[in-house]
C-alpha cells in the first residue's frame, strides 16, 4: 500500500497544475433528510504566504435557512491554508455554531517535522496529515482513479485517523448546476471500523479538467447531510 504523502507530487505533475484559481466560488444547496436546510460554499480567497510557504487560502461556509434556522441554526466557517504545490493543510481556523454547540479552534501543521500545534499543545503526526475539509480541494489535482491503494491520515481535534480510499468511476448525476460524469471518493477507516456516530463522507468529483466537488454527503447516525453544487463562479 502506497503512502499518499510520497505519491501526491507525482500525480499532480501528471495533471499539469492546480485546476482552480483565486476567486473561484462553488455554491451548494444543502439538505438534511431530504429537507432543504442550508446554503454552503467553497471559495478560493487567494494566494497567501504563511511562514515560508506559499498557500491557497480557501474557505468553507454553511448557514442554515428557512425553518431549520429556528429549529437547529447552523453558522459554520472553516478557513484553510493549503500548500501551493501539494495542497497539504498548513493551517486551519474553524468557527462552528450548530444549535447550542459552539467552538473555535486553530491548528498549524508542520509537515517537515511531522507535528501540529493545536490549542497550545504540539503533537506528533504522520507527514501529509490533512484536515478533513481540505479533501474538497486535495483530490482536485490528483489522478483520482489511481489512488485506490493509497492511504491518508486526517486530524480532527487531537484524533489522528488513518484512511483508505474507495473509488467508484463513471457515475452520472444531475445537480442544480447541471449534469456531470463523476468519480466518487469515499475515505474509510483503514481498520474498517465505523466513524464516531457511524458518520461517513463521500465526494463526487467531476470528470473534467476542474474536478469540481459536485456532490458531498455525510451519513450520520440520525440522517444524511447532502450538498449539491448549485452554481460556479470563476
Amino acid at each position: 500500500m502506497r503512502n499518499i504523502f510520497l505519491s501526491c507530487l507525482f500525480y499532480s505533475s501528471l495533471l499539469g497544475g492546480i485546476p482552480f484559481k483565486s476567486g473561484e466560488t462553488l455554491r451548494y444547496n444543502a439538505s438534511f433528510g431530504g429537507v432543504s436546510a442550508a446554503n454552503a460554499s467553497l471559495k478560493v480567497i487567494g494566494k497567501e504566504k504563511f511562514s515560508d510557504t506559499m498557500t491557497y487560502h480557501v474557505q468553507f461556509t454553511a448557514r442554515s435557512k428557512g425553518l431549520i434556522s429556528y429549529l437547529f441554526p447552523i453558522n459554520d466557517k472553516i478557513d484553510l491554508w493549503l500548500s501551493e504545490d501539494s495542497l497539504f493543510t498548513i493551517k486551519e481556523s474553524s468557527m462552528i455554531k450548530e444549535g447550542s454547540y459552539e467552538y473555535s479552534r486553530e491548528m498549524i501543521l508542520d509537515h517537515q517535522s511531522g507535528s501540529v500545534l493545536l490549542e497550545n499543545d504540539t503533537l506528533q503526526i504522520p507527514r501529509g496529515t490533512q484536515s478533513p475539509y481540505s479533501l474538497f480541494y486535495f483530490f482536485r489535482n490528483k489522478d483520482i482513479a489511481s489512488m485506490a491503494s493509497d492511504t491518508l491520515n486526517t486530524i480532527q481535534g487531537k484524533r489522528i485517523t488513518p484512511l483508505s480510499i474507495l473509488i467508484e468511476e463513471d457515475i452520472e448525476i444531475i445537480v442544480p448546476a447541471g449534469k456531470f460524469s463523476c468519480t466518487k471518493v469515499t475515505p474509510v477507516r483503514s481498520n474498517r471500523k465505523n466513524f464516531k456516530n457511524r458518520s461517513q463522507m463521500s465526494i463526487l468529483f467531476s470528470n473534467d479538467d476542474h474536478q469540481y466537488p459536485v456532490k458531498i454527503w455525510l451519513t450520520m447516525k440520525y440522517g444524511s447531510l447532502v450538498l449539491e453544487l448549485d452554481s460556479i463562479i470563476n
